[in-house]
């Protein structure tokens, strides 16, 4: 059974294990792994590098040489900084990958907004140049109805002005109108007095009326047929034979009082 442990140098915390598992020192093979050279730096970038899509390999091979130039420069300003203020700060293989990570996120990261925007740049120069399209055919459709705008607003003056004329008119009608309604007014107040008087004297007649109708409905035919004998009937049957046929649109003459008074059911009926 095989055992591998991989331990950081960075820190206190190698130096404090070692001191409680003095096993690790005596028992284990130790192999102390030191920064990589710059070809396997460089080897290491373009192999993850390989996989990225990128313009082309001219660009791929710049950036490879970038990641490199980076982590040995960090390593250089390390040295310089413990110089200067005696304070560590480490660079390890796994700082070098974590660059080369870091870059392809943030590659990955402004591609996908260039690309945003691109689709964004795209969808608004098409909807401009829907726009500018849909402008251009309502120019043409602008052009071709302006004649037909004219004739109408032509034809609108022309209307505008019947209306005017014809509103005119009807103000005079109207006056007119107004002027013989006050004299239809005056004639309906003269008739509404005049039918009152005529109710008023109805209602002193209707006594009368009522014995009148009372009495017509009471009429002896014989009567009627002794009057309808008389070839020269007295004065007083003859003016009353006169008004009765008056009444009825009929002659006054005293053969067709006669010939009226023939059909004694139907003069009754004629009476009532």
């Amino acid at each position: 059974l095989h055992i591998t442990l991989c331990m950081s140098p960075v820190g206190d915390l190698l130096r404090q294990r070692c001191r409680k598992f003095p096993s690790l020192v005596n028992c284990c093979t130790l192999n102390w792994f030191s920064r990589w050279p710059e070809e396997a730096l460089l080897s290491v970038s373009q192999r993850f590098l390989q996989e990225v899509e990128l313009p082309s390999e001219d660009v791929r091979r710049n950036l490879s040489e970038m990641c490199k130039t980076i982590h040995i420069d960090v390593e250089k300003s390390s040295a310089d900084f413990y110089e200067e203020l005696r304070r560590r700060v480490y660079t390890t293989p796994k700082s070098y990958l974590d660059l080369i990570k870091l870059y392809m996120i943030a590659l990955e990261r402004k591609r996908d907004e260039c690309q945003l925007n691109k689709d964004r740049l795209t969808g608004g120069l098409k909807r401009l140049n829907e726009t500018n399209r849909v402008i251009a055919d309502m120019k043409i459709k602008l052009q071709d109805l302006q004649p037909k705008l004219i004739d109408k607003q032509q034809k609108l003056e022309v209307a505008l002005k019947h209306v005017s004329e014809d509103q005119k008119f009807a103000n005079e009608k109207e006056q007119i109108v107004s002027k013989e309604k006050e004299v239809v007014d005056v004639a309906a107040s003269e008739a509404k007095e005049i039918a009152d008087e005529a109710e008023a004297e109805l209602n002193v007649l209707k006594p009368e009326l009522d014995r009148a109708d009372a009495e017509v409905r009471n009429i002896n035919k014989n009567a009627i047929v002794e009057i309808k004998s008389f070839p020269n009937p007295p004065s007083a049957v003859v003016l009353v034979c006169e008004a009765v046929m008056i009444l009825l649109g009929e002659g006054k003459d005293w053969s067709n009082v006669k010939i009226v008074l023939g059909d004694v059911n139907g003069f009754i009926d004629r009476l009532l």
